[in-house]
C-alpha cells in the first residue's frame, strides 16, 4: 500500500505492511524484530526508514506523485532466491536461438531494446 511520507505512526505502518512496531520490537504472527529507539512526533509519527531497513524492506518513491512503497522483508536481501524463471529461448545477433537454461546457475546479462 503506497502512502505519502515515510513519517507514520504504528498504526499506519502496521496497515502499509502487515508489521506490528511494539516497545518490543517490530512483530508479525511470532516473529519479531528487535528496533532501535524510535523517537516519535507529537502525533506518535516515527521515520519508518529505520524500521524498513532493520526488516530488510527496501523503499520505492514515486516523486512524480509523492507517494512511497515498501518492498516485501527479505532478511538477508535475497527476495528473489526462491523465483524461477520462465523457459526463454531467444535469438542472438546470427539469429542462433540460445536457450536461457544452458546458463542456469550463471549470472547472465539480458539487453533489450526498443525502437518505440
Amino acid at each position: 500500500m503506497p502512502v505519502p511520507r515515510l513519517e507514520l505512526t504504528a498504526s499506519e505502518f502496521l496497515d502499509t505492511t502487515g508489521w506490528e512496531v511494539k516497545p518490543e520490537g517490530a512483530c508479525r504472527g511470532d516473529v519479531c524484530v528487535v528496533l532501535p529507539d524510535l523517537p516519535a512526533d507529537a502525533e506518535g509519527r516515527f521515520d519508518s526508514r529505520v524500521v524498513a531497513e532493520r526488516l530488510g524492506m527496501p523503499i520505492a518513491h514515486d516523486p512524480a506523485h509523492e507517494l512511497w512503497a515498501f518492498g516485501p522483508q527479505s532478511g538477508n536481501r535475497r527476495v528473489l532466491d526462491s523465483a524461477q524463471m520462465p523457459p526463454l529461448v531467444l535469438p542472438d545477433f546470427d539469429e542462433t536461438l540460445y536457450d536461457l537454461e544452458s546458463s542456469r546457475g550463471r549470472k547472465v546479462l539480458l539487453v533489450a531494446w526498443a525502437s518505440w
